[in-house]
């Protein structure tokens, strides 16, 4: 398996990590629901205002992924897994039974692919609808990540971050796959979080695509700094922890 991870740092081959029972997703029905705006949260640009935790995963082997909510639209070309295997999910935006009602049955997603933060629309009957009440936050200024579960903190580490060259990306994202490195001592660390981001600086790094992601690191040392390539690195004990907090894919992250 290639690495995706490629806005990083030269580092080991990956495996798909076998991803822990969620007991954050459960399943939802989301209703008609209603809102004293005339704008729907899903019209807003992405962020923490409207990823309230919704994850669309795609049923079948094709996901049937739309530019605009309309079975005749234009079809964007995205595959059943990600590229190390692991499922494909969509965050999405809003509140599905609201933007569902107006649409008459589609939701609005993010894409996991380049630009950041591209949305889509995907007809509610052709995914498995999913909410956790987890969500992270990475303050850039501050080199920190913060894990919320239903608004409360449950872990906060400090966390280095892209240099001036090649910075993180800001905006929201989601988690995408969950990766095991086969030498857990190497430059990323036990296991790697892939995200739904890009670099803005490099098209490609290492052989991989430029995705952005949160991960381990043998230079613990440099936590608290901006040193990488674009992606967050924590300590192993860390990203172990973060593990054990059985995030699940499509879990919203916002980076500010």
């Amino acid at each position: 398996m290639v690495l995706v991870l490629g806005a990083c740092s030269n580092g080991d081959r990956p495996t798909l990590a076998e991803r822990p029972p969620s007991t954050s997703a459960t399943s939802t029905t989301a209703g008609a629901g209603s809102t004293t705006s005339t704008t729907r949260l899903d019209e807003l640009t992405p962020g923490a205002e409207n990823l309230l935790g919704y994850i669309a995963t795609p049923i079948g082997t094709t996901p049937d992924v739309r530019t605009e909510p309309d079975a005749q639209a234009e079809r964007i070309e995205i595959g059943a897994t990600t590229a190390v295997g692991a499922p494909t999910t969509f965050a999405v935006l809003g509140d599905p039974g609201v933007t569902s009602a107006a649409t008459n049955g589609w939701y609005k997603v993010l894409l996991p692919i380049r630009p950041n933060q591209a949305t889509a629309w995907v007809p509610a009957a052709s995914v498995t609808l999913t909410q956790t009440p987890m969500r992270m936050f990475i303050d850039l200024a501050g080199k920190k990540l913060r894990v919320e579960n239903n608004g409360a903190s449950v872990f906060e580490t400090t966390v280095a971050i892209g240099t001036e060259e090649n910075p993180t990306p800001l905006g929201a994202t989601y988690v995408t796959e969950l990766i095991q490195n086969t030498n857990p001592s190497g430059s990323y660390g036990p296991y790697a979080f892939g995200l739904a981001m890009h670099s803005e600086t490099l098209t490609e790094f290492n052989g991989g695509p430029g995705q952005v992601g949160i991960h381990g690191t043998n230079q613990p040392q440099l936590i608290g700094q901006a040193v990488s390539h674009g992606c967050i690195r924590l300590k192993n004990d860390d990203i172990k922890k973060l593990v054990d907090l059985e995030i699940p894919l499509g879990l919203p992250v916002v980076i500010a």
